[in-house]
């Protein structure tokens, strides 16, 4: 069975089946993504060959992601048949009628299909880091043996323990200094002798994990414990490989446990998974009805005392609220029958219309977000706490701008759970340190749209979408995901005065310079505009001193640049590509 999933394409791996069962090949293959490959960059012929992973290639997905006209696709597509990677369609060479347009030969309904091969999917997989030495190597491996010492410490923890590991594949061989993979034997064996206790057992310790927030994990062939051990044993590295070890394995002996841990088990009755007990009253409203237990991220839930109703846990959800049940989380709707509700019949009769606490204004308030497809403007009075108005998306006043009604919800929020919490004396806990989102890589195409804008002074999608370096498969949503990345590096900037252009005006961006791009950095720093939560209230904190001569100047080198922008524009319009019925 081991020879069943050794590869065939070259790579080079022990033929050990994945210790978790058919591994996949993610990660497996290590190529330079910069070398060139059929005339393109090895970068682009696997990203290529990712998007036709599930059900294969079109000519239209060609164009997407090398940029060629249909010709230049078609030839590529046979290049990559040529070198082993794809499989032509059967109907290549027949005629295409299309039933939509009466033509023969239509490009806009072209479903032809080319097909991966082994050697295709592996590539698409493929990733470009370097390989590691032998003394990386060696560390890793030490830091794996750690980790089984700490398992067979306490094997209760995952319900495995790890008898043996030895090195496998190249790893084994000590004349090999440059390792792509870190190749490792493993031999796990259960806590328990009886098979089905040992079920019933993981079972416990996967529902005791649900119970704490641990939801929406994919069941592992090995069982849940069994994928808790080798969590712990490498991670998610895709340097570390582990494998089964079977007998006859040849290696080098890392690590070796002397005792016999596998016990033996007690019959129990068959195992049901605790039932979700719901609670009757609503910790937020306070209205009587079922109510939803939700709990902080790491906290059990079966023994949360707060619970929500339907209603207020769309309002109050977020990333770090575990709540049991499959309830459908939506707030828009909510929102939208709440608003006016409140105004008629409020919940309560003193205080908060919505949670009923007490230091509520009654007032006009502003929607502060249109997504839930009202698109009204119209104020509506309500009597609120300094909480509620961020659930509903209301603000104070008319004309607030997206980023504050976003800080404006989230200080909301953040409140709300405050208040559950220390309503029913459960200690808060505080929220784990969430990594910075990676910006995205910038490429040679965002290189080339930077320096269209700034040769053109101001651009929008639309205008790199009609432009001749476009093809007739790109539309303005296309090139608006690349303007996005550009945002992300603050390259480039929203023009704020479109002039008297309408429509064709919206959306136009600018290239910045180096001085507004410190400017909004150091105010960054400074302060950032918009409500917060306090520890006992949402309020919005005053900006220190200097903060907004600095803002006043930053607005000042926008309007400067904006301008040059515009009449860059004027003076260099774009040229616009002629366009067929598709385009």
């Amino acid at each position: 069975m081991a020879g069943r999933h050794a590869r065939e394409d070259g790579d080079s791996g022990p033929a050990l089946m994945a210790l978790g069962g058919i591994g996949g090949q993610e990660g497996e293959r290590v190529v330079d993504l910069d070398a060139p490959l059929l005339s393109h960059t090895t970068r682009e012929i696997r990203d290529l060959l990712k998007r036709g992973e599930s059900f294969g290639l079109h000519v239209r997905d060609a164009q997407r992601a090398v940029h060629l006209d249909r010709e230049g696709c078609l030839a590529l597509l046979a290049a990559l048949v040529g070198a082993g990677y794809l499989t032509a369609p059967e109907d290549l060479d027949q005629p295409q009628h299309c039933y939509n347009c009466r033509t023969e030969d239509c490009e806009y309904h072209d479903y032809r299909t080319w097909t991966l091969t082994p050697a295709g999917r592996s590539l698409a997989h493929a990733s470009g880091r370097r390989p590691s030495t032998r003394k990386n190597a060696d560390a890793l491996a030490a830091k794996v043996v750690r980790a089984a010492r700490a398992i067979n410490a306490d094997p209760d923890a995952t319900l495995w323990w790890v008898k043996e590991i030895r090195a496998a594949g190249a790893y084994a061989d000590p004349g090999r200094e440059s390792l792509l993979h870190v190749d490792l034997a493993v031999d796990l064996r259960p806590r328990l002798d009886d098979p089905h206790e040992q079920r019933k057992a993981e079972q416990r310790l996967h529902d005791a994990a649900r119970d704490h927030g641990e939801r929406r994990r994919v069941l592992d062939m090995g069982g849940y414990g069994h994928w808790r051990t080798r969590l712990a044993l490498a991670g998610r590295s895709k340097v570390v490989r582990l494998f089964e070890s079977v007998q006859g394995v040849e290696g080098r002996v890392l690590f070796e446990e002397e005792r016999e841990l596998t016990v033996s088990a007690e019959t129990t009755v068959p195992y049901q998974r605790p039932a979700e007990v719901p609670l009757t009253i609503c910790s937020w409203c306070g209205r009587q009805g079922e109510a939803t237990r939700v709990a902080q991220r790491g906290a059990s839930l079966a023994s949360s005392p707060v619970g929500l109703c339907e209603q207020c846990l769309s309002l109050g959800w977020a990333d770090d609220l575990q709540y049991q049940g499959s309830v459908d989380v939506w707030p828009w709707g909510a929102v939208r029958r709440l608003r006016p509700a409140l105004a008629e019949e409020p919940l309560h009769s003193s205080g908060c219309a919505l949670c009923g606490r007490g230091e509520a204004v009654e007032q006009p308030w502003w929607p502060g977000d249109h997504r839930d497809g009202s698109g009204g403007s119209e104020p509506v009075v309500l009597r609120l706490c300094d909480v509620c108005p961020g659930l509903l998306e209301l603000v104070d006043s008319p004309g607030r701008d997206g980023m504050w009604c976003a800080r404006h919800e989230h200080a909301c929020m953040v409140g709300m759970r405050a208040l559950l919490w220390r309503r029913a004396g459960v200690a808060e806990v505080p929220p784990s340190a969430r990594r910075a989102r990676k910006r995205p890589r910038l490429t040679a195409l965002h290189r080339d749209v930077l320096a269209r804008v700034e040769e053109h002074g101001a651009l929008s999608a639309v205008d790199l979408a009609r432009a001749p370096i476009s093809q007739i498969h790109q539309d303005s949503r296309w090139w608006m995901v690349r303007l996005a990345h550009l945002f992300d590096h603050r390259l480039i900037a929203e023009v704020r005065d479109g002039g008297d252009g309408g429509d064709e005006a919206r959306g136009l961006v600018r290239a910045t310079s180096d001085l507004e791009r410190d400017l909004e950095a150091r105010l960054d720093a400074l302060h950032r505009p918009g409500p917060a939560w306090d520890g006992e209230r949402v309020l919005e904190p005053a900006p220190p001193a200097g903060w907004a001569e600095l803002r006043d100047e930053a607005g000042q080198e926008a309007a400067r640049l904006d301008r040059a922008a515009l009449r860059r524009r004027a003076d260099r319009p774009v040229p616009q590509a002629d366009r067929d019925r598709w385009g």
